[in-house]
C-alpha cells in the first residue's frame, strides 16, 4: 500500500474519532444530562455549602474559572452583569467553581480578595483538588453551564463569552426561567 495513502486514511480516521469523542458527531439536544454534584469542595466563598440536588426548581448558572486566567478575568463583567440582572430572581442560583490551574491559584485568601476587588458576590466553590472539575467532565477555563429546573445541563459555553456569548447565554437563561418547574417542586 502506498505510504502516503495509508497516512492520509489514518489521519482521516483519527480525525473522525476525535470529532465524535468531543461530541461534535452527535446531536445532544434530546439527551438528558443530569448536572453532577459539587464534589470535594475545599471551601465555599460568599455562601454556605450548595448542593445541586437541593436546587431542583431553580435554574443554575455554573461557571468554571480560575483567578490567574486572563480569559476568565475577561468574563468577570458578564458575571457581574448576571448578578445585577438576576439579583431579585429567586429561581436562579449562580455558582462559580474556582478550579486552579496552578498551585499559586489555590490560595483561598487570594480568591476572596479577587472576588471582592471585582465585585463577584455569587457563591464560589473552591475546587482545589479538581474533584468537581472531574465530576462535570470540564475541559476549559472558563466554561459556563446552564442547568434547568429539573437539574439537567442544557447549555454549555467554552471559553470567553464576549458580547455574543453573553447575549446568547442570557437569552438561554431567560428561556429556562420561563419553563415550568418539575412536578413536586
Amino acid at each position: 500500500m502506498n505510504v502516503k495513502l495509508f497516512l492520509t486514511r489514518t489521519l482521516l480516521v483519527l480525525g473522525l474519532c476525535a470529532w465524535v469523542a468531543l461530541g461534535r458527531g452527535e446531536d445532544k439536544k434530546d439527551k438528558v444530562i443530569p448536572a453532577p454534584e459539587f464534589t470535594g469542595i475545599t471551601e465555599w466563598v460568599n455562601a454556605k455549602e450548595i448542593k445541586v440536588a437541593d436546587q431542583k426548581g431553580k435554574v443554575m448558572i455554573v461557571h468554571f474559572w480560575t483567578n490567574g486566567c486572563i480569559n476568565c478575568i475577561h468574563n468577570y463583567p458578564h458575571y457581574v452583569a448576571w448578578q445585577d440582572k438576576y439579583k431579585d430572581e429567586k429561581s436562579l442560583v449562580m455558582v462559580g467553581v474556582h478550579t486552579p490551574e496552578f498551585d499559586a491559584e489555590k490560595d483561598v485568601a487570594r480568591i476572596k480578595e479577587r472576588a471582592k476587588k471585582n465585585k463577584l458576590t455569587f457563591a464560589i466553590a473552591v475546587d482545589n483538588d479538581l474533584k468537581t472539575w472531574q465530576a462535570w467532565g470540564n475541559r476549559y477555563w472558563p466554561c459556563v453551564y446552564l442547568v434547568d429546573k429539573a437539574g439537567n445541563v442544557r447549555y454549555r459555553w467554552e471559553g470567553e463569552l464576549g458580547d455574543a456569548g453573553y447575549k446568547s447565554m442570557t437569552a438561554q437563561v431567560d428561556e429556562l426561567l420561563k419553563e415550568a418547574a418539575p412536578k413536586g417542586k
